[in-house]
């Protein structure tokens, strides 16, 4: 496991969850996250990061020499993911990828993301940004372009895992991504938050995401 370094933002809710021996977050799967990425095999296709905050994921697989795509819609999340590409060994930057993108069911140069001041939870709209943290001084709306995965990689693309985390926009992410789940279903690992609150911020209905994933043979 290879040491990495990241930028993180400076907020209490982050220096409050670091764990001082091993600098790993405590809030979040890191264990995981390392274990993924070392199992995972460069030959055996990329990984894609939809909803990368500032890299927390992304870099570690890109760390082992795994081509990985990060989007994130969040300006200054990407300006600190390309920050943290610095910091590291040069071969993090030759693998990693980051696109200051929203990822959906449609391409459009005209959407925008609601930022709160906990930029991890960034999202298409208001309502879901602020489902768990509140409206905070500070939150503001930024215009993004938006993309879809089948629209971005051409047919064909070797996928081993996708990965997201989008505040409850995950059936949008996945119809914009239908191709690429058809077309690697057998190499495919597919991990995304499942929060019903905000599922329904966000307009959509549970049953609806897992009958989609069922139509194209995921389980």
């Amino acid at each position: 496991q290879p040491p990495i370094h990241l930028a993180m933002p400076n907020h209490n809710w982050v220096t409050m969850n670091i764990n001082q021996n091993t600098g790993l977050m405590n809030v979040w799967d890191n264990g995981n996250i390392w274990k993924r990425a070392m199992e995972s095999k460069p030959e055996d296709g990329i990984f894609i990061d939809v909803g990368g905050w500032v890299g927390d994921t992304s870099i570690p697989s890109a760390a082992m020499g795994l081509d990985t795509y990060v989007f994130e819609p969040v300006r200054n999340n990407t300006n600190m993911i390309h920050f943290a590409i610095s910091a590291n060994e040069c071969h993090v930057s030759e693998h990693l990828t980051v696109v200051n993108a929203m990822v959906g069911d449609k391409d459009s140069a005209h959407e925008s993301v609601y930022v709160t001041s906990r930029a991890d939870n960034a999202a298409a709209s208001k309502a879901q940004a602020i489902k768990n943290v509140g409206v905070r001084a500070g939150d503001f709306e930024q215009p993004v372009e938006m993309v879809t995965l089948d629209s971005f990689f051409p047919p064909g693309t070797e996928v081993q895992n996708l990965k997201i985390d989008v505040q409850g926009f995950e059936l949008q992410v996945l119809r914009g991504a239908h191709r690429i789940l058809e077309e690697n279903k057998e190499r495919l690992h597919l991990r995304f938050e499942h929060d019903e609150g905000l599922v329904k911020a966000a307009g959509n209905d549970s049953t609806e995401l897992f009958e989609f994933m069922k139509m194209i043979g995921y389980s």
